[in-house]
């Protein structure tokens, strides 16, 4: 029988799909909540040796050209009653966002009290009729970042390795990609291709000098069976080194983990076998989130799922082999985004408020949040360590109008209203 919460989660996948086959930005970035997807957001590990890849067969890409934007962090204009969606901070001052609209590349340096606007001043305009650039930035440290803003034409590849006070610029072999990087040079491209009737293609782009010059991995083509499967929608890739990754993603099928990994760098992908529901959530669909590196060989898989009856849950699985095994751990109702600070330490906000686990999400305690108001939900979450960290919040879970970013400095006891 087709409950009204899988038929919901059905109608989500078909949405995803219909808005990949359209190719075009959403006016507001997604947020980890009851019908969205989180963002891709892990740390970066070392890298190794790197496997030898087929020859790019496209155009050879433009040498990068410096942006004239050499000011320093001071000078940088200073952005007043702002919004932001997306945040990640790398020390108790220093961190990274974009605006509510996505049309903004911030920093802070006081602790996310001061906001400033790091985007290139040379960005195209938006194009006509749309009211983002749909820029969703990849944040390596407090210096170093990634982004490709939403055109109608040539696509263009941002990166600063300054903190946002210069921006290089070159022109990738692809459109709309999602970015993950082990470190200023080694990184992978998720590029879409279209969705229709239940698929989602994709093709995979590699880079050893910092994005200037990329080479196809994988890529799916009309009629052909690839180890990566059509179907489903993919949510975003992860490495934890140059040959080692995963793509996760969902399909509206009971009990299905859509969770693929390589050995070769993306050239062939394996289904991920050695993972299993616990009884009580049998039956259910499920949404696999992007797997979060805290530590040498310690993985964190985030699983929604989808009961055929009863509320919503995210389900938290760990490996302790680098994601050759993986253990069912613990769940938390209407869970959303996660945050893990080291092997057992972490943070989960859900509707309920926040929570916290110091066994390695075997069991979660909720936070007392003194300083936010009753009746928040929350939506995002990044701690530094046991005492620091940041929320964002807001009075209305379905417009998200008002988005509010708090910051602790008492591992969440007491929280301080910073923006708006």
């Amino acid at each position: 029988m087709v409950t009204k919460k899988k038929m919901s989660f059905i109608w989500l996948l078909w949405l995803a799909f219909l808005l990949l086959a359209c190719r075009l930005p959403s006016s507001i970035a997604p947020v980890p909540g009851e019908d969205t997807l989180p963002p891709v957001d892990e740390l970066p590990l070392p890298t190794q040796e790197a496997p030898e890849l087929p020859t790019q067969t496209d155009a050879p890409t433009p040498a990068p050209v410096i942006t004239d934007t050499e000011t320093s962090l001071a000078q940088l204009p200073v952005m007043e009653n702002v919004e932001i969606i997306e945040f990640r901070f790398y020390t108790p001052s220093r961190g990274w966002a974009v605006t509510r609209d996505q049309n903004q590349v911030l920093i802070t340096t006081d602790g996310g009290q001061t906001w400033l606007n790091t985007t290139p001043a040379d960005l195209d305009p938006l194009p006509e009729g749309l009211t983002s650039l749909a820029i969703r930035p990849f944040f390596l440290d407090q210096d170093t970042a990634w982004f490709m803003p939403y055109t109608l034409g040539q696509a263009t590849l941002y990166h600063t390795q300054a903190g946002g006070q210069s921006w290089e610029i070159t022109v990738p072999p692809f459109e709309q990609a999602t970015f993950y990087f082990l470190d200023q040079e080694s990184g992978y491209a998720l590029v879409g291709l279209g969705a229709g009737a239940g698929s989602h293609y994709v093709a995979i782009y590699r880079t050893d000098d910092g994005g200037t010059t990329w080479t196809m991995t994988f890529t799916h083509e009309p009629g052909e069976t690839r180890s990566l499967p059509n179907g489903g929608s993919k949510n975003g890739i992860t490495f934890r080194d140059v040959e080692y990754g995963w793509i996760a993603g969902a399909i509206p099928m009971d009990d299905h983990f859509y969770l693929y990994y390589t050995q070769d760098g993306g050239l062939t992908w394996i289904k991920e076998t050695d993972i299993a529901l616990p009884s009580d959530f049998a039956g259910s669909m499920l949404d696999i989130w992007q797997p979060v590196m805290v530590a040498p060989d310690w993985v964190y898989l985030p699983v929604r799922a989808y009961p055929p009856a009863g509320d919503i849950y995210l389900l938290v699985y760990r490996s302790e082999d680098f994601g050759e095994t993986w253990a069912y751990r613990g769940a938390v109702e209407h869970g959303g985004a996660i945050d893990f600070v080291s092997a057992d330490e972490g943070w989960l906000v859900a509707e309920a408020g926040l929570f916290h686990s110091t066994d390695g999400g075997g069991t979660w305690s909720a936070v007392s949040t003194m300083g936010i108001a009753p009746g928040e939900f929350f939506l995002k979450v990044d701690f530094l360590d046991s005492q620091t960290g940041w929320v964002l919040t807001t009075p209305e879970d379905q417009s998200l109008e008002s988005l509010k970013l708090y910051r602790t400095d008492d591992g969440g006891e007491n929280w301080a209203l910073l923006l708006p």
